[in-house]
């Protein structure tokens, strides 16, 4: 804003440093690569194809076709791809989606709307579910068929550190114990599909080798390594060894220019990769593209409402859910990994003990607040608009302002009653975020500062009225037991 790209005023991020390849970005004198193993993966696709769909418009793909959009929604591609399209799913002259294979089956508490998604995946159009996966994790509850598939722990394989903001390292990653079980890799449990697939000729013949590329999984580690950006006199046993490749450090690095130091001196010669080769405030590109887009002007600046997003307290929806709900990412997990770690769910403030012995995920209320509705801390209460509520445990706390509260995303699905205007026992509050996306030529999600009421609940009333939910087997230690919602049978 004050001469970007002079001594003293440039910028980076403290993370991600090498991401996309631009020198400038990093802070720190880069390496002489960097390097990628992209060329040993199996099932990777890179680039765009001409069906698909944004994760945040799934729901809606399966329940409502067809749905359209602009931009390819990878990140890395240039600036101007967010305004190609229409893009139509399904394509023309073909059919709506009728299976689903994940092996990231957590939607239901990481994007926007969850309760929408369970009705998606129980929708009539969907005739099988297949998910592969190492835990029991959410979507899971919806498959057909598991692929149990295991860890990093239980597989060798290659790994880069590009992202870390000091080091380029690839390194080989030994086997650490033998897989659990019958669990397969990844790779594995698709390519034992494909084996099975086989029988039925035509498009599947050969099915199996035509995956693996004749490889083994050693093969394709020396490819990924070999492909990776290392010198061609460093040989792979050498590599594999030692355990890990560092790069060096560029030796011209006193001669990049820092940040947007180029710019800055000389901005005609030197200009941004913006339409203008300027610092735009105005938005050239989004006022020539989407003129009317209410959510995204051509100027940034807070927009308290729109067509697609009434979730401030002073309209009408603030009388009926005058709270507004605050949920970053949790401070015990990643995402809804480790919601089942034995250690943390120790810890005071990681779960809310209810009086019938389970684990809820904290809300944080103003005392203000807690004095007005009679709650205290130990409390279990039921947050909630109209795409349904979530149950969670009180702590009492001035941490919060009032008028807000506060629960963690990414707790694991525990629910009571499923879909549109259901009730979840875990905690997982993207259940009842918005559904809508950023803006209505912007998929992005939204999903934290948005609209609900509070109230105590009687987890044994509840109990009473929904004795299957809350008969299930459940560990206190560590949370839902993966036993409740197998059922076995052909």
């Amino acid at each position: 804003m004050q001469g970007v790209g002079k001594p003293g005023a440039n910028q980076f991020k403290f993370m991600e440093w090498t991401l996309f390849g631009i020198p400038t970005v990093t802070p720190l004198p880069p390496s002489t690569a960097i390097p990628s193993i992209g060329a040993a993966y199996r099932g990777w696709v890179t680039g765009t194809v001409p069906s698909f769909i944004p994760k945040t418009m799934i729901p809606e793909a399966i329940t409502n076709p067809p749905v359209q959009w602009y931009g390819h929604v990878s990140a890395g591609l240039p600036r101007e791809d967010q305004f190609t399209g229409p893009f139509t799913f399904p394509l023309e002259g073909h059919d709506r989606l009728h299976m689903v294979w994940s092996d990231s089956p957590c939607w239901e508490t990481c994007w926007n709307g969850g309760n929408a998604m369970q009705d998606a995946l129980r929708h009539e159009s969907i005739e099988c579910i297949v998910v592969q996966h190492p835990w029991m994790e959410n979507d899971c509850y919806f498959a057909d068929i598991i692929l149990p598939t295991n860890t990093k722990f239980e597989t060798a394989d290659i790994g880069t550190d590009n992202d870390s903001g000091q080091w380029n390292v690839i390194f080989y990653e030994e086997q650490a114990i033998k897989p659990v079980g019958e669990s397969k890799s990844d790779k594995e449990a698709v390519a034992e599909v494909a084996r099975a697939l086989e029988k039925f000729g035509g498009a599947y013949e050969d099915l199996y080798n035509r995956y693996l590329g004749g490889k083994t999984d050693e093969e394709w580690i020396e490819v990924g390594f070999k492909t990776s950006g290392v010198p061609e006199d460093l040989e792979y046993d050498e590599f594999k060894e030692k355990g890990y490749y560092p790069f060096p450090t560029r030796e011209d690095w006193k001669e990049i220019p820092a940040g947007l130091r180029e710019f800055y001196e000389d901005p005609e010669g030197h200009p941004l990769r913006t339409p203008t080769g300027k610092l735009e405030y105005y938005s050239t590109g989004l006022a020539a593209t989407f003129p009317d887009d209410e959510e995204r002007p051509p100027v940034p600046h807070w927009i308290d409402q729109s067509p697609l997003h009434q979730e401030r307290q002073y309209l009408e929806r603030g009388r009926q859910y005058p709270f507004l709900l605050v949920s970053n990412h949790p401070h015990f997990r990643v995402h809804a990994q480790h919601d089942d770690v034995t250690w943390l769910r120790e810890i005071e403030t990681c779960k809310v003990t209810g009086p019938d012995g389970y684990k809820y995920e904290p809300i944080w209320v103003n005392p203000i607040d807690a004095g007005k509705l009679g709650l205290k801390s130990g409390d279990i209460a039921k947050i909630y608009n109209e795409r349904g509520g979530v149950l969670g445990g009180v702590i009492v706390s001035e941490r919060i302002i009032p008028g807000a509260i506060y629960q963690d995303h990414g707790a694991r699905v525990d629910s009571i009653v499923m879909g549109e205007g259901g009730l979840d026992r875990g905690g997982a509050n993207n259940l009842i975020a918005p559904i809508p996306t950023t803006s209505k030529n912007t998929v992005g999600e939204v999903t934290s500062g948005f609209l609900v009421n509070i109230e105590k609940v009687d987890v044994f009333a509840l109990a009473e009225e929904y004795p299957e939910a809350f008969g299930r087997d459940y560990d206190p230690d560590c949370g839902l037991v993966a036993t409740a919602r197998i059922v076995e049978g052909a």
